[in-house]
């Protein structure tokens, strides 16, 4: 099964060897040991799940390859300052106001107005660690284990810190008049 494990995370890293390009091949075949390493603990974890649909190997495999990608994911973020990203609240993005080319004025001005309500929520009723996570989560695609080992917190904390400031985001909005279902309308596509 390590064996397994072990071909799938390296089939995984030479796909992506181009996020792997200052890495020898030592070092690629040591992180992919790491990954097989961490799946053989996910698949012995999840033994009991396996349903016979596919190969038993072919199951395992993917765990490999998941592995794999979660470790080519922490990697991505090792040498990034968390502090010098954008924190990617303020002026709205540019596709906020237009949709497919064309301006529809009503749907650009609610949707600068719940940006702007958005924006006053983020700045007086979120807290540091909750506003800095969310942003780097929805701005800049950092993974939330990367945010969580780099505060010091755990995994099951750092979702807590997503609950809290999305009850705050859903209680802010009823507050200020808004409710969930128009702003899934401002925001939808187009049928």
């Amino acid at each position: 099964m390590r064996t397994c494990l072990l071909r799938a995370a390296l089939f995984y890293f030479r796909r992506h060897e181009g996020q792997l390009k200052n890495s020898s091949s030592d070092e690629i075949e040591a992180l992919a040991d790491d990954a097989a390493q961490d799946a053989v603990l996910t698949v012995l974890s999840r033994l009991s799940s396996f349903r016979g649909e596919a190969r038993f190997l072919t199951w395992v495999s993917k765990f490999g390859v998941h592995a794999a990608a979660a470790m080519m994911r922490r990697r991505q973020w090792r040498e990034v300052s968390l502090e010098s990203l954008s924190e990617g609240w303020g002026p709205p993005l540019p596709g906020l106001t237009s949709e497919q080319g064309w301006e529809r004025p009503e749907l650009a001005a609610q949707r600068l107005e719940i940006w702007a309500v958005l924006n006053e929520m983020v700045r007086d009723d979120l807290t540091d660690k909750q506003r800095l996570g969310i942003s780097h989560v929805l701005f800049n695609g950092v993974q939330p284990d990367e945010i969580a080992e780099r505060a010091g917190i755990s995994m099951a904390a750092f979702y807590k810190l997503g609950h809290d400031a999305r009850r705050k985001f859903q209680q802010g909005l009823e507050r200020r008049g808004w409710s969930k279902e128009e702003i899934l309308q401002a925001f939808a596509r187009p049928a």
